[in-house]
């Protein structure tokens, strides 16, 4: 299979004041109902530009994704292999023409109607952040996030951000391409990256408190289980210390005053 994309949208719709990016991996189970939720709550009130960015699954994502694509205007990129969370949404932000961009997982833990809550903020900050207030995740990995965001605060001089690894962010789209574009070292925490880069670049950032919900299916643990955490740990202080280094490069430097 080679790279395949679908675009029932332009066609029906042409343009959409907004875009919902979901990169998608093995999500066979739970991408018809979020795409339908998000369509239906943001699709009532004002056309919207639904990006599927499909990363190398292997099970029938691929084929749900096509049926949806049937009943639902949408665009979306079907991709042969992996290639990662950050290449996911670099290569989904290249189909979404719309001024603005919200880049959420398709994982079902995101609820819709936050999405108005971030949207009233659009002109007032560069990137609108969704903080996971009551985080429904397994322990372990929220105290891992925690630990780790904590480091990269503190790394980096950033303001007190509350959930840094946050992945339901809304910007313009000129933005999310600009920072996604240069984000190369932390495959296992994306956003902290982003977040990062969108800092030192000046970028303004407001967190917002928005519902997050259990997996039905309970297979968020599935990346982050226990045994895999030293693994985990090593290589994202690995990467912590490159995109200092990175940083420091650039003219600037990471620290504001």
């Amino acid at each position: 299979m080679t790279q395949r994309v679908i675009d029932t949208f332009t066609p029906k719709i042409g343009n959409a004041p907004v875009a919902v990016l979901m990169p998608v991996h093995n999500e066979a189970e739970t991408i018809e109902e979020t795409v339908n939720a998000f369509y239906s709550v943001i699709g009532s009130k004002m056309h919207v530009e639904l990006v599927i960015s499909e990363d190398g699954s292997n099970d029938n994502t691929r084929e749900v994704i096509e049926k949806i694509s049937e009943k639902i205007p949408l665009k979306a990129i079907l991709y042969p292999s992996r290639k990662g969370y950050a290449n996911g949404i670099k290569d989904g932000l290249k189909l979404v023409e719309a001024e603005y961009v919200l880049i959420t997982d398709s994982d079902g833990q995101h609820d819709p109607s936050d999405f108005w809550k971030l949207w009233e903020l659009r002109e007032k900050y560069d990137i609108i952040s969704g903080w996971r207030k009551k985080r429904a995740d397994a322990f372990h990995r929220k105290a891992m996030s925690k630990i780790f965001q904590m480091m990269v605060r503190r790394t980096f001089n950033l303001p007190k951000l509350m959930d840094i690894t946050a992945p339901f962010k809304l910007m313009r789209t000129k933005v999310a391409r600009e920072v996604a574009s240069e984000c190369q070292y932390m495959n296992e925490s994306f956003w902290s990256e982003f977040v990062v880069r969108a800092y030192a670049k000046g970028f303004s950032i407001k967190e917002i408190p928005v519902n997050h919900k259990n997996r039905v299916d309970n297979s968020s643990t599935r990346v982050y289980k226990p045994w895999k955490i030293p693994k985990i740990a090593y290589s994202q202080l690995t990467a912590l210390l490159k995109l200092r280094a990175n940083l420091k490069d650039k003219a600037g430097g990471y620290q504001h005053s």
